[in-house]
């Protein structure tokens, strides 16, 4: 393994912020995507809901409130990493997520752009 360069130092990416006017929604879609445990509750005045991996190894999703989610242009998004892409596509529509329309892929893409249940952009990587 390759050391971090030591201007990096304990920098690492430790969340993933997802806006969300219906915040159970999104935790819900989430944490089933992917494995997460997310709150019992998320109260109305609630600002924001930590899902968490249970192994504790991968970055925490920060569900967000927001009073509106901005779809054009996505300022963040997440790559969602996997050798059984189409799998998890049709896995992940049947939580939820939708197909963009209409996207401008490139003639040889490994990805997939979808939108979760709030709008927010992810894409499915093909990783062998």
């Amino acid at each position: 393994m390759t050391a971090r360069p030591a201007e990096i130092g304990d920098l690492r990416l430790a969340t993933v912020c997802v806006n969300a006017t219906d915040m159970d929604r999104a935790a819900d879609f989430w944490s089933a995507a992917l494995g997460y445990s997310r709150p019992e509750r998320i109260g109305d005045s609630d600002q924001f809901a930590h899902l968490k991996d249970p192994a504790g190894t991968a970055p925490t999703v920060l569900i967000q409130r927001a009073d509106a989610v901005q779809d054009q242009p996505a300022p963040v998004h997440m790559d969602l990493y996997t050798s059984d892409r189409d799998h998890h596509i049709e896995r992940l529509l049947g939580l939820g997520a939708t197909k963009p329309d209409e996207w401008p892929y490139p003639d040889e893409h490994d990805f997939v752009v979808l939108r979760d249940t709030e709008g927010n952009e992810f894409c499915v990587i093909f990783v062998p």
